[in-house]
């Protein structure tokens, strides 16, 4: 029975392997552009409007201190598909996830609007641009970062420097100073947060957004010492950071 067992859960974790990690078992590839393959069973067309969203994360990803101009990313949109279905067993139902160099969108892409949307909710509906480019900064690190295909690193750093890439674009136009996206965070009382998009995220993505700038930019570190700082501690990073900006 205990042999039996075992067969058995030993089966379940190689199909959650293939089925992870094969989607283009149930997603036929439409086509290619850039460091990107698009799949799709709803066919998207490659027009200028996707050439455009591409190349705006490309622009985003060439900021990451982890970009090879040699990766590519496997962008599968998979709403309304067995494949979605398949995966929700799995406990996948994230509107936006990301193994390796794949990346599952369970949502539906306007890329002419430059919008991700998953049920029509204002929670789950996301800046394109930002989000391909949040799930592809994840695939970059998973290169040096990972183990068995988990993340090594601590989650704060993990989703601080995929947001501190996905708003390059916001930071180069200087239209807001840190200080007053902490005085945004801290005088939030709810657990989403509106971005400088127009959608929401959750108010700790926020906040490790703001650490990762905070030691980027103020601070000079770079992310691999990030990473290799075994001492720093997000919420003594957030205190030296509120003694900065809030009580001056």
């Amino acid at each position: 029975m205990l042999k039996k067992s075992i067969q058995i859960i030993i089966t379940i974790i190689i199909l959650t392997i293939v089925i992870i990690q094969f989607p283009r078992l149930f997603i036929d590839r439409q086509f290619e552009y850039s460091l990107f393959k698009i799949h799709s069973n709803d066919r998207i067309e490659l027009n200028e409007d996707v050439k455009n969203i591409l190349d705006s994360v490309l622009i985003n990803l060439t900021q990451s201190d982890f970009y090879n101009d040699k990766e590519i990313f496997e962008l599968y949109f998979v709403k309304d598909t067995f494949y979605e279905k398949l995966i929700s067993v799995f406990g996948m139902n994230n509107i936006a996830s990301s193994k390796y160099n794949k990346h599952i969108y369970i949502g539906y892409p306007e890329f002419r609007k430059n919008t991700l949307t998953k049920e029509g909710n204002e929670y789950e509906w996301l800046n394109l641009v930002q989000v391909v480019t949040h799930e592809a900064v994840h695939s970059q690190m998973y290169t040096d970062y990972s183990k068995f295909g988990f993340m090594v690193t601590p989650s704060w750093i993990n989703e601080g420097y995929a947001e501190y890439i996905s708003y390059y674009k916001i930071r180069e136009q200087h239209t807001y100073p840190l200080s007053k996206l902490f005085e945004r965070y801290q005088k939030s009382n709810h657990n989403w947060v509106k971005t400088e998009f127009g959608s929401l995220t959750p108010k700790q993505y926020l906040r490790d957004r703001i650490l990762i700038e905070y030691l980027i930019d103020e601070k000079t570190m770079s992310i691999d010492d990030i990473i290799k700082d075994e001492y720093l501690k997000p919420e003594e990073i957030l205190e030296e950071i509120k003694e900065k900006y809030l009580e001056n």
